[in-house]
C-alpha cells in the first residue's frame, strides 16, 4: 500500500516581467512538496496510478485551494494533471467540483506522459473532456516525456498555453537553452498561445527573457513558492 505521509501544497507564481526586471504575478502553479520542501519523488508518482494515491491527492488539492482561493476572487490557480490521473471516476468527480466551485480561478496543466509507448491519439478524448468542463489547459514541459510537438499540434483547438523548462536543457550553453525557447515562443506566438518560460533559477536567464509581454516567466529566481499567498 502506497502512504503519502506529511505532503503539502506550495504555488509558485508565475510573472509577467518587464525590461527592468519588475515583475507582475499573473497566476500561480500548485506543487506538491514533501517534508523536506523537495518533490516526493517516484513514490508520489506511483501513487497517482492508484485509486487510494488519487483520493489523497484530491483532499490535498481541495484543502490548498479552499485556502489560498476563498475571499480571492483575483487568484488564478494551475493545478498539474497526470495522465495516468484521467483514468480515475474520482479525479474527474473533484475536477467537476473544484470548476463548478472557482471556475476560471483554476486551470490545469497536463504533465509529460511517462509512458513509453502510446499513440498520439492517447488522451485526445480525455483533453477535450477537461475542456468540456470548461477549463483553460496548458500542456506543461514541452520537449519532454510525450508532450511533442506532435502531440501538441493534435491539441491546439483546445489548449490556451505552452510552457517550456529550462531544466530540460541544464547541460547545455546558455545559448542553445535560448535557441530553444526561441523556435518554441515562434510557435506559440504563430498558434496564439500563452507562453510561460520555467526554471529561471538566475538573473541572467531572467534578463534574456525580459520585457517580451509574450513571455511569462517562472522559476526559483522569483521564488520556490509558499503555502501562503
Amino acid at each position: 500500500m502506497t502512504k503519502l505521509i506529511n505532503l503539502h501544497n506550495i504555488f509558485q507564481p508565475i510573472l509577467q516581467v518587464d525590461d527592468r526586471l519588475h515583475a507582475s504575478i499573473t497566476g500561480y502553479e500548485m506543487l506538491m512538496r514533501d517534508v523536506s520542501g523537495a518533490f516526493p519523488g517516484p513514490q508520489f508518482l506511483h501513487s497517482l496510478t492508484t485509486q487510494e494515491g488519487n483520493e489523497r491527492w484530491i483532499d490535498l488539492s481541495q484543502e490548498a485551494l479552499d485556502h489560498v482561493l476563498a475571499g480571492h476572487p483575483d487568484r488564478k490557480i494551475y493545478i498539474n494533471l497526470e495522465p495516468c490521473q484521467m483514468e480515475f471516476t474520482n479525479v474527474w468527480k473533484f475536477l467537476d467540483t473544484i470548476y463548478q466551485q472557482y471556475h476560471n480561478q483554476v486551470a490545469v496543466e497536463i504533465t509529460e506522459r511517462r509512458e513509453t509507448l502510446h499513440s498520439l491519439d492517447y488522451l485526445d478524448d480525455e483533453i477535450r473532456h477537461l475542456k468540456e468542463l470548461g477549463f483553460e489547459l496548458t500542456i506543461d514541459d514541452v520537449c519532454a516525456g510525450g508532450n511533442s510537438y506532435a502531440f501538441i499540434v493534435r491539441q491546439l483547438d483546445v489548449i490556451q498555453r505552452i510552457k517550456i523548462s529550462l531544466l530540460l536543457f541544464r547541460n547545455e550553453d546558455f545559448e542553445v537553452r535560448h535557441d530553444f525557447v526561441k523556435a518554441w515562443l515562434a510557435f506559440a506566438a504563430h498558434h496564439q498561445l500563452d507562453f510561460v518560460v520555467e526554471g529561471i533559477a538566475d538573473r541572467k536567464l531572467a534578463q534574456a527573457f525580459a520585457g517580451n509581454p509574450a513571455v511569462l516567466q517562472q522559476g526559483f529566481y522569483w521564488g520556490k513558492g509558499s503555502a501562503n499567498i
